[in-house]
C-alpha cells in the first residue's frame, strides 16, 4: 500500500467522528495561532530594525570606549571604589584610571601597536538651534555628526565625502522642496549657540544628500567630523571636560572579520571595549530573540496540552477500531503499516490545526496592523506583525513534529494488537 493510499485512509478515518476531530484540531489551533503571532511580533521588530536602524553602515568601523567596571568584577554593589593614582602611558600622556573620558592624544597613542587604524574620530557632542535654506524660514535643528568612514544611506545625493557638508532628513528636504533632487549642492545655513553666552553663530554648509528614513535620520541633520569639531570647540571650549571624550570611532584599513576580531581582542587587553555595526545589530536581534523565546513558551504550553488531546483522540480511535485493525492484520497489513497509519492521522491533526492557526494568525495580524497604524505613527515604517514564509513553515513543521510524537504511543498500541484477540474484541 502506497503512502498516498495511507494518507487517503487516514483522512477518511479522521472524518468518522467529525466533532471529536474538530475539537482536537481546535486545541492544536490555539497553540499554532499563538506561535504564529509571537513569531510575527518578533519578525515585525526585526524588520523595523532592518529598515529603520540600519540606514548607516561601515564594515571597517569600530566604536571604542574605555571598559566599564562590570558587576562581576568581585566588588559588591555598595562597596566603595578604590581610588587609583594618575599615571603616564608610554607616550607621556596622563592617564586617569578613575575617569572613563579620554583625550585624543591618548587614543592616538594606540596607533603604534595597532597600525590597522586609519583614523580616530572623537564623538563630538554638538547642539544646533535652527537651519534655513533661504534665510527667512527657519526650522529647529537636531544636529549630529558622521565619523570618518561611516556612510549614511540617502534618498538622493550621496553620503558625506568631504568637509563643509550636511545630510538633511527626508521630511525637512521635502519641506525645502517637493523635488528633493534639486537640493543637492545647495547651501544651507545652520545656527548654534556658543558656550553659555547665548551668542548665536552661523555656519554655511553644502547639502550632500537627503537621508533615507530611519530611527536616527528621521529628524537629525548630520555634518562631517571637521564641521562638528568646529561647533564643538565653539560650544565647549570653556567647559571643564573640553577635549575629553567618552566614545571614539576608529576607521580601519580592513573589513575582514578575522582581523577586526584580533583588533578588538588587542583593544580589550588595553582596557577598551570595541564593537562594530554588526555587533550592535546582533545585540538588538538577541534581545528580540529572547523576547520571542519567552512568548513562545506560552505557545508551547498550549501545544503540550493539545498533544494530550491527540493522544486521547487516537487511543479512543484504537479502541473503537480494534476489530477493524484485527481484520486488516488478518488480511496482510503489517504492524509497520498500522503504526504508520495512526501516526499519519496524528500528523494530519497537527497539520490541519497548524494551517488553521496560520490562516487565523495572518488574518488577525493584518487587521491588527491596520488598526494600530495610528497608534504607532511615531514609529514610521513599523508593522506590529510581520509574517515571513520561513517562520510560517517552521511553525507548521514544529506542530506536525509535536503531533507525531503525541501519536507514537497510540500508534504503537495499535500496531501491537494481536489480530485474533482483536477480532474477538467486544
Amino acid at each position: 500500500m502506497k503512502l498516498r493510499d495511507l494518507l487517503r485512509i487516514a483522512n477518511r478515518n479522521l472524518l468518522r467522528n467529525k466533532l471529536r476531530t474538530f475539537l482536537t484540531i481546535m486545541a492544536i489551533f490555539v497553540g499554532a495561532f499563538t506561535l504564529v503571532m509571537t513569531n510575527a511580533l518578533g519578525d515585525g521588530m526585526k524588520d523595523y530594525v532592518e529598515n529603520q536602524v540600519k540606514n548607516r553602515e561601515g564594515a571597517n568601523i569600530l566604536f571604542v570606549r574605555k571598559k566599564f567596571e562590570t558587576p562581576n568584577s568581585g566588588r559588591k554593589a555598595d562597596e566603595p571604589i578604590e581610588y587609583k593614582e594618575k599615571t603616564q602611558d608610554e607616550a607621556g600622556n596622563v592617564v586617569d584610571p578613575n575617569s572613563y573620558s579620554l583625550d585624543i592624544t591618548q587614543m592616538e597613542s594606540l596607533k603604534k601597536d595597532l597600525p590597522e587604524i586609519k583614523t580616530i574620530t572623537p564623538r563630538f557632542d554638538i547642539d544646533g538651534e535652527y537651519i534655513t535654506l533661504d534665510g527667512i524660514k527657519k526650522y529647529k535643528l537636531n544636529l549630529g555628526m558622521l565619523s570618518e568612514g561611516i556612510k549614511q544611506k540617502v534618498e538622493v545625493g550621496s553620503t558625506i565625502t568631504g568637509t563643509g557638508e550636511i545630510i538633511i532628513p527626508l521630511a525637512l528636504g521635502k519641506t525645502f522642496s517637493p523635488d528633493i533632487k534639486t537640493l543637492i549642492g545647495k547651501d544651507v545655513t545652520i545656527a548654534y549657540e556658543v558656550g553659555q553666552s547665548g551668542e548665536i553663530k552661523m555656519m554655511q554648509l553644502k547639502i550632500a544628500g537627503v537621508a533615507t528614513k530611519g530611527f536616527m535620520a528621521n529628524g537629525n541633520c548630520f555634518v562631517d567630523a571637521d564641521s562638528a569639531k568646529r561647533i564643538y570647540e565653539d560650544q565647549h571650549r570653556n567647559s571643564d571636560g573640553f577635549n575629553k571624550f567618552w566614545n571614539f570611532t576608529f576607521q580601519l584599513d580592513t573589513s575582514n572579520d578575522k582581523r577586526i576580531g584580533e583588533i578588538k581582542r588587542k583593544l580589550d587587553e588595553k582596557g577598551f571595549s570595541a564593537e562594530t555595526f554588526a555587533d550592535q545589530e546582533k545585540r538588538t536581534y538577541d534581545a528580540i530573540g529572547i523576547l520571542q523565546i519567552g512568548l513562545n513558551f506560552f505557545a508551547f504550553i498550549a501545544l503540550l496540552a493539545a498533544s494530550f488531546g491527540i493522544i486521547n483522540t487516537l487511543i479512543v480511535a484504537v479502541m473503537e477500531r480494534t476489530k477493524e485493525i484485527g481484520l486488516q492484520k488478518a488480511l496482510g497489513m503489517g504492524s509497520e503499516k498500522i503504526f504508520l497509519l495512526f501516526t499519519l492521522e496524528s500528523i494530519l491533526i497537527g497539520f490541519w490545526g497548524a494551517i488553521v492557526g496560520v490562516i487565523g494568525g495572518i488574518i488577525v495580524g493584518t487587521f491588527a496592523n491596520i488598526l494600530t497604524t495610528a497608534y504607532l505613527s511615531s514609529f514610521e515604517g513599523y508593522s506590529l506583525f510581520s509574517f515571513r514564509l520561513f517562520s510560517i513553515v517552521w511553525v507548521i513543521l514544529l506542530v506536525c513534529v509535536i503531533a507525531f510524537l503525541a501519536g507514537v504511543l497510540p500508534a504503537f498500541k495499535a500496531s501491537r494488537l494481536n489480530p485474533i484477540e482483536a477480532l474477538r474484541y467486544e
